[in-house]
């Protein structure tokens, strides 16, 4: 799947093509007429052999983007799984199929300010929503924090249980919420055996029945052996061991790129990684520039092992190379001597 990236006066797309879509469906006047709950807004351009749909992400940054730098604590989590769920009741009510909802963190998007989730209905999708589901939690997990026990808990519970056919997200985030509001009572819950009318409504693949239905009580002894099974790099305990005396390996050092304000009230920065964050969020950047017209997470430098590059994120006032506004996602090669304006501040490039 092809997503490109457009900047008009006013607002930022995402843009995705539907090859030989057929005649006008139902779906797409849905999501089109529609605004509906926790969904982009969309507007399709129908061509002869192709569909474009234009999916609004203006004031938005992606969940892959935004957690590039954070990490997602316990309640993080778990008000972010609400959110979906509202997302798919309200993809119920209106008849859609969950399955052509993209779960993906590259077009998982969340409001800048209040970080409410939106996600991007494509009527051209092909993915079942419980393998959408399950690497959506694969890919939370490695988000998580690590100095959170409560948070690595819940996640590896919510990977396991979402590996099970009869997986129900609501009575999950409802059992934790339960325990929440009553902490000093510890109750061990048997197994839940499944019923013979239980076995027939999982073959029916029916979307209620993923997210309304009972799964398997999590054993917490199985999250370590859990994380060698997904290879997800993430680990519950750290065992520290005395490091032996060794040589220190001097690395190959460069210079990076310089960049100079051209204001004395922001700083300079040199960049000597091959991703570098700007932005105001100082928690999410870094190298953070705290102008107001700036976004929390504005743009970034990136080096492929020959060339710098500089791409907008899908800011709310633009990035400009030598007066030359970039579209969002889109790399400009960096050279001595550019001039990079950052909404309203200006920085000279030297390499």
């Amino acid at each position: 799947m092809e997503i490109r990236y457009k900047r008009d006066l006013n607002s930022n797309y995402m843009i995705l093509t539907e090859k030989d879509p057929g005649e006008e469906s139902y779906e797409l006047r849905m999501i089109t007429e529609n605004r509906i709950y926790g969904f982009l807004p969309c507007v399709d351009r129908r061509h002869e052999n192709y569909t474009e749909y234009y999916y609004e992400i203006t004031g938005r940054q992606s969940m892959e983007l935004l957690y590039e730098r954070r990490k997602l604590n316990f309640r993080q989590l778990k008000a972010l799984l609400r959110e979906l769920l509202r997302i798919l009741e309200s993809a119920g009510e209106y008849l859609l199929n969950p399955d052509h909802l993209l779960l993906d963190p590259e077009t998982m998007y969340l409001h800048a300010r209040s970080e409410k989730l939106c996600v991007c209905y494509y009527p051209g999708a092909q993915k079942e929503i419980q393998e959408s589901f399950l690497e959506l939690a694969e890919y939370l997990l490695g988000k998580l924090d690590k100095s959170d026990t409560e948070g690595i808990e819940f996640g590896y519970e919510l990977y396991q249980s979402a590996l099970e056919p009869n997986f129900s997200l609501m009575e999950l985030l409802d059992r934790h919420t339960e325990t929440e509001k009553e902490p000093q009572k510890e109750t061990v819950q048997p197994a839940e055996i499944m019923s013979v009318q239980e076995e027939m409504l999982e073959k029916t693949g029916s979307w209620k029945n993923f997210f309304k239905r009972k799964g398997r009580q999590t054993v917490l002894e199985d999250y370590v052996a859990e994380d060698n099974l997904l290879g997800s790099k993430t680990a519950i305990f750290l065992k520290e061991e005395a490091m032996p005396e060794t040589a220190c390996l001097q690395k190959t050092k460069r210079e990076g790129v310089f960049l100079r304000s051209l204001s004395t009230d922001y700083p300079n920065f040199q960049v000597n990684s091959e991703t570098f964050l700007l932005g105001k969020k100082k928690d999410s950047v870094d190298g953070c520039i705290s102008a107001t017209t700036v976004s929390r997470i504005h743009a970034r430098i990136t080096f492929d092992g020959a060339v710098y590059y500089v791409e907008d994120l899908n800011s709310t006032n633009g990035t400009w190379a030598d007066q030359v506004q970039l579209n969002p996602y889109e790399p400009c090669p960096l050279r001595t001597g550019m001039y990079l304006t950052f909404a309203s501040v200006e920085y000279e490039v030297e390499l």
